[in-house]
């Protein structure tokens, strides 16, 4: 979960529509051209297959209208049109369907009103100094906040059900090391508390939930390392049930191993891992001595991974290795597979081979695995109208007026409702009711009743009910919001999962660890035993993530595993996809309600999931298409956004998982909207300068000849925090081509910015 703030009430970059996802992409062969008015305004983006973007601008320079090409040859040019105010601000944006987003603003630069087609009218009111005081649904449901004299957020009240409460260390029993981190939080699931050392490090988090009456304490606990290339870095993390996973970093401070200690003894689960010049591993070896080795292109993309052991110890391997084919505009393009012996032939690897089709707004449109057929249409904005399976041919009705999907033909046709605040409600066979705090907080379905509970940062920490194992779910997460382990009404561990960065490596069932296979977007793909045995396998599935895994591919039992896409956890009582801060559809392809964040999620349907390219984009929180690469083009770089049910409110201030482990600003630094990028300058491949930047677009053009921008924030960040994440790279990086610091070591909150941002680059794997 990323941090939550109410410092601000603008949200920058409003609208990010993804015309046309090769319009900037660059690979080492592919040519991109700009072209400029006569006052320096890009005027136009030509693609290196011809695709042209264009930007309109009025006499002072605004931007107001940005045209992208067809979808199809001839079709219609999907256009985005923004109306400003006289103090040069977006009070209207027309998406390519017709459709108007409109924003109230009062004289302090509030957005106190939002009239949406998707979610209604949203009211906030905001006191002397700028916080969201109140913030009304067009359900008609008020939620409060209240700050204490730093500005800190206290107090949550909604208009039913239990207040959110946050308490930080520096209060009346101070301590010298106390710096205003976050101690305890009581939320309608229970309590959380959490101490620190005198660093400021996180040493512990006990999480307090009630399921059924049945109250449990859940404790994570961390250590750090005080010498050598673990000096302040985290050497080991033991999770609730006990388990103890240890880090080893090398002579540069990389993650070098990580091991397992249970009760039954300690193992090794990586080691020998090897990165790249800057940052990405490129593999290791795990605990049974099987080497994982993948490769990247030129342009940094993942080109090659296993998908289970092809050698090594144990019963003979059945695991594939697949290489990942790209065109000029990034997109993947087809899946190749080898097997054991490493042919391509034979009938293992073809069957698994699968290609994909596009239309020329980057959208898939085809999915052809080796002994069927989907293809995939959709309208301006991004929904999907219609789908084919093999022979058969199914529709998706959306609501002229909005970006709700009102019913859907096929194996699972839905007739759908919705509530005033965009909400799907029910689907003709299930329904969903929602908390006053904006949550989805129970579902029936055959009669049988699931219930879920939230904690103060808006994770589902409980699921109850009648069809739930023991009657209830326990879940745990991380500082960065990884779903660590999810436990039984006692506490008694279900699955625990292992990361290197962001990248699920192995998941742990009584006492035992395996390993995990992702792929080139960090979705779990195959499990396997110490033994190289498959236990595990979703590498077949179709590309949206409807298809359930193979939970027994070698007989030896059946192996349940819930993890999906990056940030999503499968729920077997409705077949969707948990996804932080909202529910995904993978049948349908599409989220059940409406981004939380609105236009700022980068897509003109706030149903819509990363832009129609799930092979390519995640969305980890429910909120924005990460990585934010250069195809969503920036069209409206400060327009307002009122907040939203992002877990206390829907601001989102910093790149970071939570207020837990990082601040939300630097001390001494004042509040600032998110308007900035942090990207890479790559040279044949490898990172030469780092940089930040609040319009993409425009940097891409200017470093053309010299550097390939590659951003590596998912969201934006403030400016601040931006240049402490550029200082922490420039600092790492010595050769590199920055000749300048980002930021003054003579500032007195450089060592401050510097920590951050070192954080931050730990915590998003780099």
């Amino acid at each position: 979960m990323r941090p939550i703030d109410t410092k601000k009430k603008i949200l920058s970059a409003v609208v990010l529509l993804c015309f046309s996802a090769g319009a900037l992409a660059q690979t080492q062969s592919a040519t991109t051209q700009y072209a400029y008015d006569a006052v320096g305004n890009l005027t136009q983006v030509t693609d290196p297959r011809g695709l042209v973007t264009t930007f309109t601008y009025d006499a002072l320079g605004r931007r107001t209208q940005v045209q992208g090409p067809p979808a199809t040859p001839g079709g219609t040019a999907p256009t985005a049109a923004f109306t400003y105010d006289g103090r040069d601000r977006v009070r209207q944006i027309t998406d390519p369907r017709s459709l108007v987003t409109a924003y109230t603003i009062d004289g302090l630069g509030n957005t106190t009103g939002q009239q949406s087609p998707d979610t209604g009218t949203t009211n906030a009111t905001y006191d002397a100094v700028g916080n969201l005081t109140s913030r009304t649904d067009a359900r008609g449901k008020t939620t409060t906040y209240r700050y204490d004299a730093l500005d800190r957020l206290v107090r949550a009240d909604y208009a039913g059900g239990t207040p959110t409460v946050f308490e930080y260390d520096g209060g009346a029993n101070s301590q010298p090391t106390d710096i205003g981190q976050l101690t305890r939080m009581t939320d309608e699931s229970g309590s959380t508390r959490l101490q620190y050392d005198g660093f400021g490090n996180l040493l512990q988090k006990t999480q307090s939930t009630n399921a059924n009456g049945v109250t449990k304490d859940q404790t994570v606990a961390y250590a750090y390392g005080t010498s050598g290339s673990s000096n302040g870095k985290r050497i080991s993390q033991t999770y609730p049930s006990g388990n103890v996973i240890g880090t080893s970093y090398d002579s540069a401070g990389h993650i070098a191993g990580l091991t397992l200690t249970t009760a039954n003894g300690a193992t090794t689960l990586l080691s020998k891992i090897q990165y790249q010049p800057f940052g990405k591993p490129i593999g290791w070896t795990w605990g049974n001595g099987t080497p994982y080795t993948r490769s990247f292109d030129l342009s940094g993309r993942l080109a090659q991974f296993p998908l289970g052991a092809t050698s090594g110890n144990g019963t003979t391997p059945n695991g594939l290795s697949r290489t990942v084919n790209y065109d000029a505009a990034s997109r993947i393009t087809a899946y190749s597979h080898t097997d054991t012996d490493g042919s391509t032939g034979s009938g293992t690897a073809t069957a698994a081979n699968q290609t994909f089709g596009y239309d020329d707004q980057d959208r898939l449109i085809s999915y052809l695995p080796a002994n069927s057929s989907q293809s995939y249409s959709y309208d301006a904005n991004g929904n999907r109208t219609g789908q084919t399976v093999g022979g058969n041919s199914y529709t998706q009705t959306v609501d002229p007026a909005s970006n709700r999907q009102t019913a859907s033909t096929g194996p699972t046709a839905t007739r759908n409702s919705y509530d005033a605040a965009g909400n799907l409600t029910s689907d003709g066979t299930t329904t969903y009711s929602y908390s006053d705090r904006g949550r989805l907080a129970s579902v029936t379905k055959r009669g049988t009743t699931t219930s879920y509970l939230y904690n103060g940062l808006g994770q589902r920490v409980v699921k109850s009910g009648g069809n739930v194992p023991t009657g209830a779910t326990r879940y745990v997460y991380d500082e960065a919001g990884h779903l660590l382990g999810e436990y039984d009404q006692s506490g008694n561990a279900i699955q625990e999962t292992v990361y290197l960065g962001d990248t699920p490596v192995a998941t742990i069932k009584s006492g035992t660890g395996y390993y995990v296979y992702a792929d080139q977007i960090d979705t779990p793909r195959v499990i396997t035993d110490t033994n190289n045995l498959m236990v595990w396998r979703w590498d077949q599935a179709d590309p949206f993530g409807a298809t359930l895994p193979d939970e027994n591919p070698t007989s030896l039992g059946a192996f349940t595993y819930n993890l999906r896409f990056p940030g999503q956890v499968y729920d077997a009582e409705t077949g969707k996809h948990y996804n932080a801060n909202r529910d995904y559809d993978p049948a349908g392809g599409r989220y059940i309600q409406s981004d939380p964040i609105g236009l700022h999620g980068g897509q003109p349907s706030t149903y819509a999931y990363v832009g129609g390219q799930p092979t390519r984009y995640t969305d980890p929180q429910g909120l924005c298409i990460g990585p934010l690469a250069l195809p969503c083009l920036i069209i409206a770089e400060n327009g307002p956004a009122i907040a939203a049910g992002v877990g206390v409110v829907a601001e989102i201030i910093t790149g970071t998982p939570n207020p837990v482990s990082s601040a939300a600003s630097f001390p001494g630094r004042a509040a600032q909207a998110l308007t900035h990028d942090v990207y890479l300058g790559m040279k044949e491949g490898e990172a030469a300068y780092v940089g930040i930047t609040n319009d993409l677009t425009r940097r891409t053009a200017d470093w053309a000849g010299k550097y390939r921008v590659d951003p590596i924030t998912s969201c934006k960040v403030t400016k601040d925090q931006a240049r402490g994440i550029e200082q922490a790279i420039i600092n790492r990086n010595p050769g590199f081509d920055n000749r300048i610091n980002s930021i003054s070591p003579k500032r007195d909150w450089y060592q401050d910015a510097v920590s951050w941002g070192e954080q931050w680059l730990r915590e998003h794997g780099f």
